[in-house]
């Protein structure tokens, strides 16, 4: 039971820092896809005397990735909500330009302005209100649960600090007797080091079968789109191997720390 106790009392911080890593990770790659799904489906139109085409507008800015002409009656029909056939020789050309990705304000407005330096172009719509308000929502989500995962972390690293603390006083004694002989500090440490390690190693297996459960169970019966859209980015084989390697480097990390520390008291 002591067994036990001893070793919950790692694996549980661990198993924490592990789950946010591994939150983080899936985070990125669904709201990565989302993100491009928004750079896709925004487009900025463009008022143009002549008629350009898209090298014209990629010389002015190297953001555009595609540009699409307006049929005039269609323009007409968005800008004045008209169909006066009258108007079609007399009004200017207009122009569908898509963005290579989802930029920000300060880059979209530099976008426009870049592109008002062409004589040609009479007027540019960014629609700047409706994709700020996208944006920054967007932005202020990441920020927000990288904040949370980040201080999560940070209070799992040093409960295992902690704990350490405590598996390096019950082996001081040992430890003790190995440095008067001359073991090394490695050596000194070595018991300390197989436990962190298999503790790492239980719990990258604990943090993989939670996601894999989670995969399979909950998010095929959710009613969350983007979820089940990306159901097989939420766990990849790949991924276990990125939490035992960070488990491991935090639980050496933190070895290093505390017999560092004890060795200069």
């Amino acid at each position: 039971m002591k067994f036990i106790k001893r070793h919950i009392s790692l694996i549980f911080p661990l198993v924490a820092i592990l789950l946010g890593l591994e939150f983080f990770i899936v985070f990125d790659r669904t709201t990565d896809s989302y993100e491009k799904s928004l750079s896709s489906n925004y487009s900025i139109m463009v008022v143009a005397n002549d008629e350009m085409s898209i090298d014209d507008f990629k010389e002015l800015d190297n953001h555009i990735l595609g540009v699409k002409e307006l049929p005039k009656p269609k323009a007409l029909d968005i800008i004045y909500n008209t169909k006066n056939k009258n108007l079609d020789i007399a009004i200017p050309n207009f122009y569908e330009i898509k963005l290579d990705n989802l930029l920000g304000i300060k880059a979209l407005a530099k976008v426009k302005d870049n592109l008002l330096e062409s004589k040609s172009i009479k007027r540019i719509e960014t629609f700047r209100s409706t994709y700020k308000s996208q944006y920054e929502l967007f932005t202020f989500i990441k920020f927000s649960f990288g904040t949370f995962i980040f201080f999560m972390s940070v209070i799992g690293f040093f409960l295992i600090v902690k704990q350490m603390e405590v598996w390096n006083f019950m082996h001081a004694q040992r430890m003790k007797v190995m440095e008067i002989f001359g073991a090394s500090l490695f050596l000194r440490s070595k018991v300390l080091i197989s436990m962190a390690v298999v503790d790492a190693i239980i719990s990258s297996i604990l943090t993989s079968s939670m996601f894999v459960s989670l995969q399979n169970m909950w998010i095929s019966d959710t009613q969350m789109e983007i979820l089940k859209e990306h159901v097989s980015d939420v766990f990849l084989f790949s991924d276990f191997f990125i939490l035992l390697f960070a488990s491991i480097v935090v639980v050496l990390i933190a070895v290093f720390l505390v017999v560092i520390n004890v060795k200069a008291e």
